[in-house]
């Protein structure tokens, strides 16, 4: 069976279904709503996972639902994939959505949600590094903003440029005061406007807006109770490197043969650039 990085890890999804109590809930977890957003920014994200082949960009689209009070940011397929797989399985179909291609319009690099000041001052970060999920909070003090008379038109908008240091990465952020959001993307808040271009110096991340939308209606943030494992930023990268150094072993679980098992492997070693280090 020749196992593609993204098929390893769907067959894992599907051993963890197979393995659930007959009552456990896999996309339809328990939520509470937190806020309402009418505003949706999307961002594409372009980056570079290996060192050693910087000629190959991924990229991927993410959106942020800004709130009255609270702000979203995540994937946009796994936004979808978890609004669709949620239908799915409340419809009985959730063995079939999982392992039909119809999966495969929701492939995305990305599973972790960031709710900004989510508490008060803060960011919340939950993923799950399989087999936990876990979550972490940090202040946006960390965020220390050293803002520029540096200025560029950036599509239609005049921007202005601020610079920080986080998570290993020289940071830069265009930001523009016309559109009055003291948000952006990933995990980056505070500066007096929203940030529609932010990349490190290397430019191996580069976040550029690439749409804001205005919604008629209003959109639930809703916070999924998955029972998170409260952690810290350290602990969760440290978690995240033991789960690569173990990916062998974790092949082997789901049922992958020796060749699958190296090409798995082989395919977690390119991807050795992390957004954070």
């Amino acid at each position: 069976m020749k196992l593609t990085f993204v098929r390893f890890f769907l067959l894992l999804i599907v051993i963890q279904i197979k393995a659930l109590p007959i009552f456990a809930q896999f996309f339809d977890a328990p939520t509470r709503i937190l806020d309402s957003a009418n505003l949706k920014i999307g961002y594409t994200l372009t980056w570079k996972e290996d060192t050693n082949n910087l000629d190959r960009i991924r990229n991927e689209n993410m959106i942020l639902l800004v709130g009255k009070n609270i702000s979203l940011f995540m994937g946009e397929n796994f936004y979808n994939m978890t609004y669709f797989g949620r239908k799915a399985e409340r419809e009985g179909r959730l063995q079939q959505f999982i392992e039909a291609d119809e999966m495969e319009k929701y492939r995305t690099r990305f599973s972790y949600r960031i709710y900004k000041n989510f508490p008060e001052s803060n960011y919340t970060f939950n993923d799950k590094v399989i087999p936990d999920y876990l979550e972490y909070t940090e202040d946006f003090s960390v965020f220390k903003w050293e803002l520029s008379d540096q200025t560029e038109t950036i599509g239609n908008y005049n921007a202005q440029r601020a610079n920080c240091f986080y998570g290993g990465r020289n940071w830069v952020a265009w930001y523009t005061t016309e559109i009055p959001v003291n948000d952006g993307p990933y995990k980056f808040y505070g500066l007096p406007g929203l940030i529609i271009k932010m990349y490190d110096t290397n430019k191996h991340y580069v976040f550029e807006m690439t749409e804001i939308e205005r919604y008629k209606n209003w959109v639930s943030i809703e916070y999924e109770d998955r029972g998170w494992i409260q952690t810290s930023r350290a602990d969760f990268l440290k978690a995240q490197k033991n789960f690569k150094l173990d990916i062998i072993n974790r092949a082997k679980d789901a049922g992958a043969n020796a060749v699958s098992q190296q090409r798995v492997y082989r395919n977690m070693l390119k991807k050795n650039n992390p957004i954070e280090f």
